[in-house]
């Protein structure tokens, strides 16, 4: 070793502390990956607020005029903001701020607040609510609580309607009682859990149901009722005395403490007479007027949705749910379930849970990682042919993904398909700089330089061109912070990862891999200090003997020492393969695959096999025999369906499965013959190898060239001498890709399919809850029937509306919800896309019934594509939405048109005469409160039942309110001389109103919405804009606008062609900072159009679209293409420097460079191969991106060698 005096360098002087603090590094982000959050997609704060304001009793008209444009003139001037809009509705104003991505929510929140409070609403209005949705605040899970038994068949069959209905209702009663009071109790002190919501069956109430005859004969008001019953119901505290050494708290107690205390209650003392509540109305149990039923498979049920804390890990909280729900087969002490199941008899399971997907979304880009890291290793492997070097740059790949956790740490960053996506996107660019210096460091030594000597130099002399490729991968994700809309927000963490894991990857290179390889003590060729070159070309000009010693058989030792465990392995499972128990059964399965995936990962593919089959007998020798052909294809056909890592694994072996099965079953006849036909077979192929590489690999007797020995020099020489047409086809293929590229659909996003989706459908408005589950139930039990033919795991349906929606207020008795979830399955596209055309020609079948689908919100909320119509006239925007809906919907390219301005709900226009109201000394409001607390009824207080409080809600006995003539007689002035009806002071009459009014800035607009019919964002857009110029003729104070998901998309592509602008700017600085020159980063520029040829190309044969993720694909490629025309500018410079001429240098520069080239490009490549193959949940967001990446890296790297 050289004295440490001579040339000091503290990488290869000082080993241990270079280790010591990689290894520091190492454990920080270890630690650092246990503390990070696990979500489906990054934290995204969506810049929507909604301002709801209930007017109850109100028309859309009076609500836009009095609630809906008193909130927009206020709230328009608030900083941030994008789009105002309104939406009134009868009863309910939603007045909806759009502000600008990015946007601080806490700032624009508290903004909001101080603008609402200047509003000034009319009386009998509601204070505003705000509200904020974030679809990554949706439910966790969602439990079904039903009955075991509510009545036999027997029971039911011979009861009345009456009696059936009591006892549902005495049954939703209960169940909702059950929830609120037993489930929703245990779940929320759960760690992680925010809140369980209980949603379906009868809310109880005490209804005090009112004579109104009695009560005109008394003489008294609605109101005198309720405010009586409210001031008797009633504690309070009176303060403290003290009396000597004693200290008492004075207390009121007076509330109810039955149904007799409330009857017995005296509303009016009059001439010596008491009249008690008693004499004047009915007071009986009940439960609030039903909004809602929800069933589960058929059967009602109440639904608990549970909630978790914002930063606690979606997935442990669910299994922390699962654990505490447990099963009806538990005892009543060891889960929620058995313990209701016993005490209650009634059924409480998992319906919907979240976490599912979101486990094996993230387990799939996991194994996508680990699968192309494995993929870049063997590629090291085939090229250098050494076991150690090889080593010596895959280690670079955990070590830079260990130190990538802990800034993502700092960096508030989560574990999620994006951030995860990021590191498998990197995983094969994580070795490019490590093989450049090491191929550097190897160069050197087989130039007669020490070990020390070497490292030094040879990560000296591509230092910079290593660094300035990192910084070109790097700095094309800095304009990223440019990028508005949904796209910067959803792809941060991704560029983050790819940032962080690349600067790791190049500190490892230029610190880490020159330490290892000055203390690698491998020998030279020539037997002094390193083995053959790592790099040497394989023409295999080995000895036979050689090749078996040093490569056959250590792989046949692998072989054997595996097949041994794996005997054991087998006998050892043999007990619970055996045992009758399902449970133990249960464990032997898990186990099974538990061992299968263990030993796939370290290559063993026969013992997969073997462990897959369903019971091992007796233990035998792990070898494949022809017979055993069917269990292969069992064991691919498992690993497929679980998306795992095993398939990875089992594709290829598949491909083998023949050959490797006969070579197998001749380990056990004749182990001699085996290793003569594998050491001929594997001969024979590396002769085959070292013949193609021999076309573009230099000599390895020497570094000068020789043109007769390689056909890359003379296909290199060829092209230096022929410019011309070198140019011209690059002319050319550009040309092409515009012309090709020009064809490409566009969308915003790739549709994510989570096996779940749901079909919103609506009834006219109007329609009662009980006629909507009649309508619909006949479709609910069809496909309760064909359940299982339709892969159908749980049916869950909603019928009415949730008041409690954040999300919109567009429902009613007339609308309802069909969840579908469906068994996990191998194409969850084609399954969804089945059973969605098979439910929605049952839905068909139902008259005057609107239907959309929709699926679990990821991204953005809006329709993919909305036709705006902006207008005043009500008449007038409905008939051209009518005429817009009926055009569109004859459109192959769309699906679930559906307009958002139709006929509202029949209603009883009351109109008052002013003249006849003062006369009699009234005033309207007090007259319209008197109508709504007669017809819909007032909460006058709640009745204290120890575990609850239950509302006793005050209004009119229901054969007082039956008919809409029933209104009219309705005595409004009790109390003052001659009774007076309503219909004395107002006319009253049967119409109807708009179901709604929008409004966006300002202006009354009219939506039809649709779905995408099967092809992409882009020709559904094309095919709108074409039939309604074509079919419809518009006014001049009328257009329409295209709005939705292309609107997004619009700004997106925007905002991502200055980001791609940017990213190649900045990649154009790096390189003329490294290469103090103008002109070369110049020409090294040119390498990124090539690699769009090959985008296009790829995109355009695999039918994929243009998208945001082919946009970002396109930004990465824009910083990896110019790395390996880094590397040859670099090495050109490097000889021009010692005087070599430019044309030899150039050729000797590619030639020399070429191997660590191939390398890299290889690396890349396959290490994203995985994860283009798009296989897994979520891959739809993956695979568009690798895809890009692999076809124009591809192309790139071809066309920059010539």
């Amino acid at each position: 070793m050289e004295p440490a005096h001579k040339n000091p360098n503290f990488t290869t002087d000082r080993p241990v502390a270079v280790l010591m603090v990689f290894l520091a590094a190492v454990v920080f982000g270890y630690f650092s990956l246990g503390r990070l959050p696990v979500t489906l997609m990054p934290e995204m704060s969506y810049p929507t607020l909604t301002v709801r304001t209930a007017y109850p009793g109100a028309a859309p008209e009076e609500v836009e005029n009095d609630i809906s444009r008193q909130i927009e003139e206020q709230l328009g001037v608030v900083s941030g903001l994008n789009e105002i809009s309104s939406i009134s509705r009868a009863g309910v104003s939603d007045v909806v701020l759009e502000f600008m991505w990015g946007t601080s929510m806490v700032d624009a929140i508290q903004n909001t607040l101080e603008k609402l409070d200047t509003v000034r609403l009319p009386r009998g209005a509601e204070k505003p609510l705000l509200l904020h949705y974030d679809p990554s605040l949706d439910p966790v899970m969602e439990l079904s609580l039903s009955s075991a038994s509510d009545m036999d068949e027997e029971s039911a069959a011979s009861a009345s309607m009456e009696v059936q209905a009591m006892v549902e209702n005495a049954s939703a009663r209960r169940l909702r009682r059950i929830g609120e009071l037993q489930v929703k109790r245990a779940l929320e002190p759960i760690k992680g859990v925010a809140a369980a919501r209980v949603r379906g069956g009868l809310e109880e109430e005490i209804h005090v149901l009112i004579d109104a005859t009695k009560l005109q004969r008394a003489n008294l008001s609605i109101s005198q009722v309720i405010n009586r019953l409210s001031a008797e119901n009633i504690n309070a505290a009176g303060g403290r005395i003290r009396e000597g050494e004693a200290e008492y708290m004075i207390r009121t107690i007076n509330e109810y403490k039955d149904l007799e205390e409330i009857k017995d209650t005296i509303v009016y003392r009059r001439d010596g007479r008491e009249i008690r509540l008693k004499d004047l109305a009915q007071v009986v149990y009940g439960q609030r007027d039903r909004e809602m039923l929800t069933h589960t498979n058929g059967g009602e049920s109440v639904q608990i949705d549970v909630y978790k804390e914002a930063d606690s890990n979606m997935i442990a909280v669910a299994e922390l749910i699962k654990t505490a729900v447990g099963s009806i087969k538990d005892g009543r002490r060891k889960s929620i379930a058995g313990k209701l199941f016993e005490e209650e008899n009634v059924m409480l399971q998992v319906v919907a849970d979240r976490s599912i997907f979101i486990d094996n979304s993230i387990n799939e880009v996991k194994s996508t990682a680990i699968a192309g890291g494995l993929l870049a290793i063997v590629v090291l492997l085939v090229f250098l042919r050494d076991l150690r070097t090889t080593s010596i740059i895959a280690v670079s790949i955990p070590i830079s993904i260990f130190v990538t956790f802990a800034p993502l740490n700092i960096l508030g960053v989560s574990l999620n398909i994006m951030s995860l996506g990021g590191l498998a996107m990197g995983i094969g660019m994580l070795v490019d700089s490590s093989i450049v210096v090491l191929e550097s460091i190897y160069r050197c030594r087989e130039e007669g330089d020490s070990m020390r000597e070497a490292a030094i130099r040879g990560t000296k002399e591509v230092r910079g061109a290593v660094i300035a490729s990192t910084l070109t991968s790097v700095c094309v994700f800095f304009p990223m912070v440019f990028v508005e809309g949904m796209a910067g927000q959803v792809f941060g963490d991704l560029g983050l990862t790819v940032v962080t894991s690349l600067l790791a990857s190049l500190i490892v290179a230029v610190w880490f891999i020159p330490m290892l390889a000055s203390r690698s003590g491998i020998k030279l060729k020539n037997g002094s200090t390193m083995v053959s070159h790592p790099l040497s070309d394989l023409t295999g000009r080995i000895s036979p003997a050689t090749f078996v010693l040093r490569f056959v058989l250590p792989v046949l030792g692998l072989l054997v020492m595996s097949s041994v465990i794996a005997c054991l392995t087998a006998m050892g499972m043999n007990y619970w393969s055996s045992d009758p128990n399902p449970e133990n059964a249960i464990k032997y399965s898990s186990l099974m695959w538990s061992v299968a995936t263990i030993w796939a990962q370290i290559g063993f593919i026969p013992l997969v096999i073997a462990v897959s089959k369903t019971r091992i007998s007796e233990p035998q020798p792990v070898v494949m025999t022809l017979s055993e052909l069917w269990h292969s294809i069992h064991a691919f056909q498992k690993a497929f369906n679980q998306r795992n890592f095993v398939f990875y694994l089992l594709l290829p072996y598949q491909l083998l499965r023949l050959p490797l099965s006969m070579g197998l079953e001749l380990i056990g006849l004749n182990l001699i013959w085996i290793v003569r036909l594998f050491a001929g077979i594997s001969y024979l192929a590396l002769k085959v190898i070292g013949f193609l590489r021999g076309l573009f690999e230099r000599s390895s007797e020497s570094d000068d060239i020789k043109e007769e020995q390689t056909f890359y020099v003379k296909l290199l020489r060829w092209s230096l001498a022929h410019p011309p047409v070198i140019l011209l086809l690059a002319v050319a293929c550009v040309f092409l890709t515009w012309l090709v590229g020009r064809g490409l659909q566009s969308e915003l996003l790739p549709e994510v399919h989570q096996s779940e989706f749901t079909f919103e459908v609506a009834l006219p408005v109007g329609t009662p809850l009980d006629e909507t589950v009649a309508a619909l139930d006949r479709v609910e039990s069809e496909i309760l029937k064909r359940k299982a033919a339709l892969q159908i795991e749980t049916l869950l349906v909603m019928y009415g509306f949730d008041t409690t929606n954040m999300k919109s207020s567009d429902e009613g008795e007339h609308s309802a919800k069909f969840k579908v979830l469906l068994q996990p399955s191998g194409k969850p596209k084609e399954t969804e896309n089945r059973v969605i055309a098979a439910l929605r020609s049952l839905f068909e079948q139902v008259p005057d019934l609107n239907m959309r689908v929709t699926r679990p919100v990821l991204f953005s909320s809006k329709k993919p594509v909305v036709v705006q119509i902006n207008g005043e006239d009500l008449d007038e925007l409905k008939g051209f939405s009518d005429e817009t809906n009926l055009i569109l919907s004859k459109s192959s390219e769309l699906a679930d048109v559906e307009p958002t301005l139709r006929s509202g709900a029949p209603e009883v226009q009351i109109s008052y005469d002013r003249h006849q109201i003062m006369r009699h000394g009234l005033n309207i409001n007090a007259v319209a409160s008197q109508v709504r607390d007669m017809v819909k009824g007032a909460e006058a207080t709640r009745l204290n039942r120890r575990d609850r409080r239950v509302p006793i809600m005050v209004r009119l006995s229901e054969q007082d309110r039956e008919e809409v003539g029933d209104i009219g007689k309705l005595i409004i002035n009790p109390g003052r001389g001659t009774p007076l009806p309503l219909n004395a002071i107002a006319d009253m009459s049967v119409g109807e109103g708009p179901s709604e009014i929008r409004r966006i800035d300002g202006k009354r607009v009219a939506l039809v919405q649709a779905n995408i019919g099967g092809g992409s964002l882009g020709a559904s857009v094309a095919a709108v804009q074409s039939l309604l110029n074509e079919k419809m003729i518009w006014p001049d104070y009328m257009d329409f606008v295209i709005t939705g998901q292309n609107q997004e998309w619009k700004r997106s592509r925007s905002s991502l062609y200055l980001a791609l602008g940017l990213s190649v700017f900045l990649v154009f600085v790096i390189m003329a900072s490294q290469f103090e020159s103008l002109i070369q980063p110049f020409i090294i520029m040119f390498t990124i159009p090539m690699a769009f040829v090959g985008t296009v190309v790829g995109l355009k044969i695999l039918n994929m679209n243009l998208s945001v993720v082919v946009f970002l694909g396109l930004i990465m490629l824009a910083g990896i293409v110019v790395n390996n025309a880094i590397v040859l500018v670099d090495y050109t410079n490097t000889l021009r420097g010692r005087g070599m001429a430019l044309e030899p240098s150039i050729v000797k520069a590619c030639h020399v460079r070429l191997r660590p080239i191939l390398m890299t490009t290889a690396t890349t490549v396959l290490g994203l191969f995985p994860m283009a193959l798009g296989l897994g949940d979520g891959a739809e967001i993956r695979t568009p991106m690798a895809i890009t990446v692999i076809c124009g890296l591809l192309t790139s790297t071809f066309l920059t060698l010539l």
